[in-house]
């Protein structure tokens, strides 16, 4: 599908919430010495809970959390978070998310398999460039950081999967607001739970600290609470309905095109952010920054012949 003018719009604007997110949450986990785990999780079931509560008005079962479909898919959001928490020991924020639009050929190639028809001959070049850019940003990386790279390819490919098990799910076609609103709430709140679950386990195999060690320490501080319920309520409720709505207007790979501006919105507030202190500004070598501008003019291409596009049928 097309992205039309106010589609666009709001693709933009919530990368933008994604980017100021990303922000944020690096600012206040580390400067307040944050759990991540524990603020990822009541994040989820905050912005889960306030989407029931927006939804409450839609016809619906509880027993649809426990779907196989729901449980899948909140399990693979948690290991989407763990790999791009592991990748991201090697990697800088700016270099996580400019090379996180590998996404995009990832989501390009998985169309061609799934639907059997490979990409418009208008996205070509700008496919082109952004391999282009991202290997040569890969490169470009210190040998050290090359673990991290393997990591957030594999995060961006089950984020992709992800993608496409909303776009095909029936309940991310409902154009009833209420309906959406729960359906991205169980979403939510099942992920949660997945998390919670996967972070006993772990702990219980003394691989991470677990959240249930020193009497629940983990959600101890009434600073975790505030922050992560602020971010559920402000970030990631909004972000993730604007995300699912989005897949179901453009489909898949337009969605994944406009997130490619995550990383210049995030860099430029970083830059901003270093300027008053709160972070530090991000360090790229001059071969880091000639491939970031390459990935910028393979965006704007896909960004712009996508808006040029005839309608097309969604997945």
């Amino acid at each position: 599908m097309p992205i039309g003018g106010r589609l666009l719009a709001l693709g933009l604007g919530n990368s933008l919430l994604w980017s100021l997110y990303l922000l944020l949450t690096r600012h206040v986990v580390s400067g307040a010495a944050l759990d991540a785990w524990a603020y990822t999780l009541v994040q989820l079931l905050t912005a889960g809970l306030i989407l029931l509560w927006l939804g409450r008005g839609a016809t619906a079962s509880w027993r649809d959390l426990l779907a196989p479909w729901t449980i899948g898919y909140a399990f693979l959001r948690v290991a989407i978070n763990g790999a791009t928490a592991a990748s991201i020991t090697w990697l800088a924020i700016t270099e996580s998310t400019l090379l996180a639009t590998v996404s995009v050929l990832i989501g390009a190639a998985s169309g061609w398999w799934l639907t059997r028809n490979p990409p418009p001959r208008r996205d070509w070049p700008g496919l082109a460039l952004l391999a282009v850019g991202i290997v040569a940003f890969a490169l470009a990386l210190a040998p050290g950081a090359r673990p991290g790279l393997a990591w957030l390819v594999v995060s961006e490919a089950m984020a992709v999967t992800a993608s496409w098990m909303i776009a095909y799910h029936p309940r991310n076609r409902l154009t009833d607001l209420a309906a959406r609103s729960r359906f991205t709430g169980e979403i939510l709140v099942a992920a949660s739970l997945a998390l919670i679950v996967v972070w006993s386990v772990l702990g219980l195999a003394g691989l991470v600290a677990s959240p249930w060690a020193g009497g629940g320490d983990a959600f101890g501080r009434v600073e975790l609470w505030l922050y992560a319920a602020l971010a559920g309520l402000l970030f990631r409720a909004p972000g993730t309905w604007l995300g699912f709505w989005t897949i179901n207007r453009t489909g898949v790979q337009s969605y994944l095109i406009v997130l490619t501006a995550m990383p210049f919105f995030a860099m430029a507030l970083e830059a901003a952010a270093a300027h008053v202190g709160w972070v530090t500004a991000p360090h790229l070598s001059i071969a880091e920054w000639i491939a970031a501008a390459v990935i910028l003019a393979a965006s704007v291409w896909l960004i712009m012949v996508q808006m040029k596009a005839p309608p097309a049928a969604a997945p």
